[in-house]
């Protein structure tokens, strides 16, 4: 199986707004969305609505779906500048946008790790 990684090492696959926007049952997607946006607000200190939370095809998604936070996303923006397919082919690896991170998913650090073990 091949799953591809976002430019930060996250699986988008593994979002719960990328969920969401393959959820067919509207009942369900809405209740996801309310739950999207609140934990956004408790953990992030956003002010987002369900509506706020747009569909998402995954950061790395042409001509499709991305959720806003992913399109401004400031480690995105810097790999597509730098025409990199992720952080690990990065020479300032890891910068402080991904020491942020970090601390918030290890499952990243070690992908991205080890990307960068085989380069």
């Amino acid at each position: 199986m091949n799953i591809p990684i976002s430019y930060c090492g996250l699986l988008c696959e593994g979002c719960p707004i990328f969920w969401a926007t393959h959820e067919t049952d509207e009942l369900q997607k809405k209740k996801m969305k309310d739950e999207i946006a609140h934990l956004s607000n408790e953990i992030y200190a956003t002010n987002l609505t369900a509506n706020d939370i747009t569909g998402c095809e995954g950061c790395k998604a042409e001509d499709a779906k991305i959720f806003e936070g992913c399109l401004n996303c400031k480690i995105r923006n810097c790999c597509i500048k730098k025409q990199f397919s992720n952080c690990a082919y990065c020479d300032n690896y890891p910068c402080e946008y991904l020491q942020v991170l970090f601390k918030e998913s290890n499952d990243s650090k070690r992908r991205l790790d080890f990307i960068r073990s085989v380069l």
